[in-house]
């Protein structure tokens, strides 16, 4: 197990603890558990915490993560103009979106969110759309939807696409939630810091690159 994951376990969401197994080993469940779109009786409740973080914006990647319990949480990389840094995101619920108010199921987005925002170098953030969706799109085939299951949800949108499933221990998401780590704390922190988690993330996105590369064969 990744040590950094390890370190950073009281920063990343519960469900995202699970993740780091590899890929070779576990190609086929990651396959079977990630799907295409919502996963039944989650789009409404999903789009409205997308809606929480993002308003009507359509960032160019998000991942949201909907946890069993506890706050939901989210990351946006929300493209610059031409040439100009992107904007990296974090998103945290003030308060669980999803209750239960005896009976009856209500979305609480009538809050505000706890939110970090930063400006990162839209070289590294076009290689992480461009990675993390070849990633995605190679675990997760056109024709496999995504599934009901219990427990926490992780959805990603990327170049449009959405890839939704449990919180996987297996495949491309090993080095894409580790890179997510990363974007939270760059999220916070200063610019001198921030420089070094580019420098990880563009390390980590080059080993996944090389994953797929080995994965296609």
């Amino acid at each position: 197990m990744n040590p950094r994951v390890v370190a950073a376990a009281v920063r990343l969401p519960a469900a995202l603890l699970a993740v780091l197994m590899p890929w070779s080993a576990m190609a086929r469940d990651c396959q079977a558990q990630m799907g295409r779109g919502w996963p039944p009786g989650t789009a409404n409740y999903g789009a409205a915490v997308e809606r929480l973080f993002d308003g009507q914006a359509s960032p160019a990647l998000s991942l949201v993560w909907l946890p069993d319990t506890g706050k939901e949480t989210g990351l946006a990389l929300v493209q610059g103009a031409e040439g100009a840094a992107w904007t990296l995101r974090y998103s945290e619920a003030d308060e669980r979106v999803y209750r239960w108010s005896g009976n009856t199921l209500e979305l609480k987005t009538e809050q505000t969110p706890r939110q970090a925002t930063a400006p990162i170098p839209a070289a590294l953030a076009q290689r992480m759309l461009k990675v993390w969706s070849e990633s995605l799109r190679q675990a997760t085939p056109e024709a496999t939807a995504a599934a009901f299951h219990e427990g926490d949800v992780l959805s990603a949108v990327v170049e449009g696409v959405r890839f939704s499933g449990p919180v996987s221990k297996c495949g491309p998401l090993e080095q894409i939630l580790e890179q997510a780590e990363l974007l939270i704390e760059a999220s916070e922190e200063n610019e001198n810091k921030r420089e070094r988690r580019w420098v990880e993330i563009d390390a980590s996105l080059q080993e996944l690159q090389q994953s797929l590369a080995g994965a296609g064969g």
